[in-house]
């Protein structure tokens, strides 16, 4: 049966079939969870499962008219709501439009299925807005909320909801999910972080050599002498990049330096970049475990700082200089 072919969260689908089956489904609901782990993919599930007139209630066959109409995005009864063109936030209007169609009896199908995403994008009022169609809902209409975010929701949206949590993908379970696609570069599979999203739109080749240009630069900070300083700080501006550059370079560099923690503390099963293992072995034989942890909080600090207008060359720098080994021990010389 097709809800079987779902990879990963087994306990969530089951929960989701039984209410299917019991015909006791949620009018409101809440799939939230890091992109990429399979909400959409579940929520246009549970659409079919409302809909299809093959299968027995609580699945679909995804061969029928309903089911191949939902997959292509045609069906009347299956509505999207999005962020438009250009939009930063849901409008009032969208909502308005999908509680007006509530009056309305379904068009083809059994149900009408409406499907938010990303609902953390609804801003005050269109939530708001949507809450009378949570309120007072028409037995055959169903709201689906994905998001990545559950706490951005107004408590009102929350309250009125089921929510169901997705959780990344094991290792093992996205290597599945290679073999199914037929390719299973391990690195690949590691980087992915248990998302298919992920995994499908990784370029292993890019991946490559964008880690390599940030390693070099943890090499540089970590290593370098003070006579290697000035060419310290000329390689963190080419870090810093453009805002887009700068958030991709900062998860590089976090994966890295989580990386060479796991060495530290001698779980190297969690490794993700095994292929660079001798030069990570390197680095975490003259780098303390608190030093790196001192390094993992001033980059989370960067991270936080990315939602304002920051100086990123200069944020770059003080991350290589509280990286730097040569750096570290004059100042701890000088407070002696």
């Amino acid at each position: 049966m097709p809800f079987d072919s779902f990879l990963g969260n087994r306990r969530t689908i089951e929960r989701l079939r039984a209410k299917l089956k019991k015909d006791r489904f949620p009018h409101g609901i809440i799939f939230s969870g890091t992109d990429g782990i399979g909400k959409r993919t579940c929520a246009l599930m549970v659409a079919k499962a409302l809909n299809c007139v093959n299968s027995p209630v609580g699945d679909f066959c995804g061969e029928c008219s309903q089911c191949r109409k939902i997959d292509a995005g045609m069906h009347p009864d299956v509505i999207h709501i999005g962020l438009e063109e250009d939009a930063s936030e849901i409008k009032i209007a969208q909502i308005r439009e999908a509680t007006r169609m509530l009056t309305f009896r379904p068009l083809e199908g059994r149900n009408k299925v409406f499907i938010i995403d990303p609902a953390n994008q609804l801003n005050p009022s269109s939530s708001n807005a949507l809450l009378k169609g949570l309120e007072e809902p028409p037995d055959n209409s169903y709201f689906i909320l994905l998001t990545n975010r559950l706490q951005a929701l107004l408590p009102t949206v929350r309250s009125r909801c089921q929510s169901y949590i997705f959780t990344p993908l094991s290792l093992e379970e996205l290597r599945q999910f290679g073999n199914l696609q037929g390719s299973t570069d391990e690195l690949t599979l590691r980087w992915s972080h248990g998302s298919i999203g992920t995994y499908r739109t990784l370029h292993t080749a890019t991946l490559k050599a964008q880690r390599e240009s940030i390693l070099e630069f943890i090499e540089v900070a970590v290593l370098a002498t003070e006579e290697q300083f000035r060419e310290l700080l000329a390689i963190s501006k080419d870090i810093a990049g453009t805002k887009q550059d700068f958030a991709g370079n900062l998860e590089l560099i976090g994966v890295l330096l989580t990386d060479l923690l796991y060495l530290k503390e001698g779980f190297s099963e969690h490794l993700v970049n095994r292929d660079v293992l001798v030069r990570l072995e390197k680095l975490s034989s003259r780098i303390s475990t608190e030093h790196l942890i001192r390094l993992i909080e001033f980059l989370a600090m960067m991270e936080t700082s990315m939602k304002t207008n920051v100086n990123r060359p200069m944020l770059t720098e003080v991350l290589a200089l509280t990286g730097n080994l040569a750096l570290a021990k004059i100042l701890d010389d000088n407070n002696r």
